[in-house]
């Protein structure tokens, strides 16, 4: 019964000191006495002094959204996302940047409220689109597969109101 006693003992002492060490080596990660090289997660938020989140870094999963355009509803699919969020000193989303999966890049500049405003699409259409203060696209510029260069303005609604090259014309150059 001694010798067990002597090796729960020395047991506990050897798990204190694993313990401490880990303990010892998690401070000076966060004071910053120990450089980490790389640091894995799928969701990470930098705070200002205020503890206001100011940047996010978030891996966003394959998700389906519900799109409603000219009263009918249809599923949007997007694949896994990587999203870079830059916030004002208020916490509200300012800019964001996003790589899909399938090659694409977009970047969205929000407004004071958090809405969208002007969004940039850098795929193999590249294109330029501002919203209105209720976040729908009003005005389109885009380039087509082949470069042409191609405009819409859209009514609330999203009725086409003004479109140039008109649709089904082709100019060539």
């Amino acid at each position: 019964m001694e010798r067990l006693a002597r090796q729960v003992a020395w047991l506990w002492v050897v798990w204190s000191i694993s313990f401490g060490a880990l303990l010892l080596m998690l401070v000076m990660v966060i004071c910053g006495v120990i450089t980490v090289k790389e640091l894995r997660a799928r969701h990470l938020v930098v705070v200002d002094d205020k503890g206001t989140p100011r940047i996010a870094l978030t891996m966003q999963p394959t998700h389906v959204v519900e799109l409603v355009r000219k009263g009918e509803t249809f599923p949007v699919r997007y694949v896994e996302t990587a999203l870079v969020s830059l916030c004002d000193p208020q916490g509200q989303q300012r800019i964001s940047l996003k790589t899909g999966g399938e090659g694409s890049v977009e970047v969205v500049l929000y407004d004071r409220q958090g809405k969208a405003r002007i969004g940039l699409t850098a795929t193999e259409l590249p294109s330029i689109t501002l919203y209105d203060p209720e976040g729908r696209g009003r005005l389109a510029l885009s380039l087509s597969g082949d470069g042409q260069p191609h405009l819409r303005l859209y009514g609330p609604n999203w009725e086409v109101l003004y479109e140039a090259p008109a649709s089904g014309t082709h100019q060539q150059p």
